[in-house]
């Protein structure tokens, strides 16, 4: 980014915007311009080719992870930062990839958004905690995803039975063995699988086809 870099802002609360401006003006930003539609805010980057574009993503025309898309497709190649209310794994996930540099929540804006853009003009990816901790749950996910474990098919029918719902007692009684058998059995799954507790195994399990009955 140059000295003095362009910033659009992309924000149809009046306060957020208004909030957002005082501490850019605060942290040296000065050449500002806000729109309030993914409409407007194209029009400004062919016209006025900004340095940093900050985008809500709940927009009235359009979802700011849309005008992300465009903008990228487009040829902007400048750094592009989320400001949202949106936390949901998802929703964060979505915006990187359609080409976000940085994701932060509404509520860090006083407190983070100016170390966050002085950490982007060096190179840096700002990320509230909440999206980091989406990002690190992404790829642990897709880690262990190519990393299935093998259970033995006595495991396998213990946690088929702990995805109904059964206790312990019952799968014991279902199986036909004694209920340490089925305490070492899950001591054992749980270990395979990383996780801590039956909800864990049962939805992992599922992500990984390790399920084939339905529950």
């Amino acid at each position: 980014m140059t000295d003095r870099p362009r910033v659009l802002l992309v924000e149809d609360e009046p306060r957020t915007a208004e909030v957002v401006c005082a501490v850019l003006n605060s942290a040296g930003y000065t050449e500002l311009e806000v729109a309030t539609t993914a409409a407007r805010a194209e029009a400004y980057v062919r016209a006025w080719a900004p340095d940093l574009i900050l985008v809500d993503l709940g927009l009235p025309d359009r979802d700011g992870t849309d005008l992300i898309r465009s903008v990228r497709s487009g040829g902007f190649r400048k750094p592009v930062v989320v400001l949202t209310s949106a936390m949901s794994d998802d929703r964060v996930l979505e915006a990187l990839r359609a080409g976000a540099d940085g994701y932060l929540f509404k509520d860090d804006i006083e407190v983070r958004l100016a170390v966050a853009l002085a950490d982007l003009a060096k190179g840096g990816a700002p990320l509230s905690p909440g999206a980091a901790r989406a990002v690190l749950r992404r790829l642990g996910f897709e880690q262990r995803q190519l990393m299935v474990p093998t259970l033995t098919p006595k495991e396998t029918a213990v946690l088929e039975l702990l995805a109904t719902g059964s206790s312990y007692a019952e799968i014991a009684g279902d199986l036909g063995v004694e209920l340490n058998t089925v305490r070492t059995h899950i001591r054992s799954i749980y270990e395979k699988l990383g996780v801590e507790n039956r909800a864990e195994a049962v939805n992992l399990a599922w992500n990984l086809g390790l399920l084939h009955r339905s529950a």
